[in-house]
């Protein structure tokens, strides 16, 4: 484990330690809204963290926000999850479509890959 990454873990519980687990950041979350399972809620992310424990579950955040509009405490959830997104990356646990984007972004500067005439990925054709 590099300093970065152990740095990154200390500074992940400070932030989560905060979460009193009421449950209220749930009702912005867009995954928790579509997968409907507790464990992708920002909630259930949260204390995944304070166990320690680095899940790709982390992955399943859009990092729209929305829970720390509606956190009660004020928790900067979001930071917390990107930070421990760089923790798994360390260890290796990342997903393929991550792998994929990055290496889109470095070979073709976008993450979308290759743009083709006429069979654009792109939420809006070129």
């Amino acid at each position: 484990m590099t300093i970065e990454s152990e740095n990154a873990r200390e500074e992940i519980k400070e932030i989560v330690k905060k979460c009193i687990t009421c449950g209220i950041c749930k009702s912005l979350c867009p995954v928790f809204k579509t997968i409907r399972e507790e464990k992708v809620s920002p909630r259930g992310k949260t204390m995944l963290l304070k166990k320690e424990v680095y899940d790709e579950i982390i992955y399943k955040c859009s990092l729209c926000r929305g829970c720390e509009q509606r956190c009660p405490s004020g928790i900067k959830i979001c930071s917390a999850f990107k930070k421990a997104r760089k923790v798994l990356v360390e260890e290796g646990k990342e997903t393929e479509a991550n792998k994929e984007m990055i290496q889109n972004i470095r070979t073709y500067g976008n993450p979308f890959g290759k743009i083709v005439p006429g069979k654009c990925r792109k939420l809006y054709c070129c």
